[in-house]
């Protein structure tokens, strides 16, 4: 059962009802009428909020009113928008529990977790590669929701291993020193991992390199590792792409007495955290 109205010839569904009780205009939550000799309802108010461009971090409990959050809510994210985080912390998006009615999500666009860091590369001493971070996550839930699901919600990528460094002790002539490469950024604003910058001995033939940081919509680069005389050393491992985990850094791949170990990729993050709430639809 539901209410409409004729305005202008035509029957509309109204967006706010109001009562006059006791002199002042008060609007209505919901609307009930005896039918049969039972109450069913004919309104229920309903706000729609729409999300029209790329949005970092979303909580639904601060961009909406205290007004707007009367009754059922719609949250409507248009195609091609993008609700991600940049910090693995904070979910993209929260649902916020000030909604006093129901509360449905309509997911035309991403929402996206925050991509993790990249691990930084090893020193030649102690070697080994610093491991990815883990994604964060993309949909929090606070409250029970409706969720219509025509996009995408990945958790973000997990970020690259650091590479593993490297030194070669060429005993008669020289002691060869080379840092590890950082490894890359996960998808959806991962920060790259850091290089170690040593290379030292007979020669810097190669100096190590910054893992990449990720973007929205691409994983960061994994950067080489140093080469030094006869020490190479690992590169990163590339970021993951949203839903995915980050690639292992490598070790060295040529004339190395002591190599380090590479640093393990970070796991992708959670789509969705019910956290205890239900969640009806998709």
């Amino acid at each position: 059962m539901s209410l409409s109205i004729k305005d202008g010839g035509a029957w509309k569904e109204p967006t706010k009802l109001e009562v006059k009780d006791s002199g002042a205009w008060k609007e209505v939550l919901t609307g009930s009428i005896k039918d049969g000799g039972t109450w069913k309802e004919f309104y229920q108010r309903k706000f729609t909020y729409t999300v029209s461009s790329n949005v970092n971090k979303l909580d639904l409990d601060t961009v909406l009113s205290a007004d707007n959050k009367l009754g059922d809510v719609d949250v409507i994210i248009n195609a091609g928008v993008y609700v991600y985080s940049d910090s693995t912390g904070t979910p993209a998006l929260l649902t916020g529990s000030g909604v006093t009615g129901v509360l449905t999500i309509i997911n035309n666009g991403y929402i996206y977790g925050a991509g993790g860091a990249g691990g930084t590369g090893g020193n030649p001493s102690s070697g080994n590669g610093g491991s990815g971070g883990s994604g964060g996550t993309a949909l929090k839930l606070e409250k029970a929701i409706t969720l219509d699901n025509n996009g995408s919600i990945l958790g973000g990528g997990g970020g690259g291993g650091g590479g593993a460094g490297g030194n070669d002790d060429q005993f008669a002539s020289d002691h060869d020193f080379a840092g590890g490469g950082g490894g890359g950024g996960g998808q959806s604003m991962g920060a790259g991992g850091a290089r170690n910058s040593t290379c030292s001995g007979s020669g810097c033939n190669r100096a190590s390199a910054n893992g990449s940081a990720g973007t929205i919509t691409a994983r960061g680069a994994g950067g080489v590792g140093a080469n030094a005389g006869q020490a190479d050393a690992g590169s990163g491992g590339a970021g993951g792409t949203v839903g995915n985990s980050g690639s292992n850094g490598s070790v060295g791949s040529s004339n190395n007495d002591h190599n380090g170990g590479a640093g393990s990729g970070g796991s992708a993050g959670t789509a969705i955290d019910n956290n205890g709430n239900t969640r009806t639809g998709d």
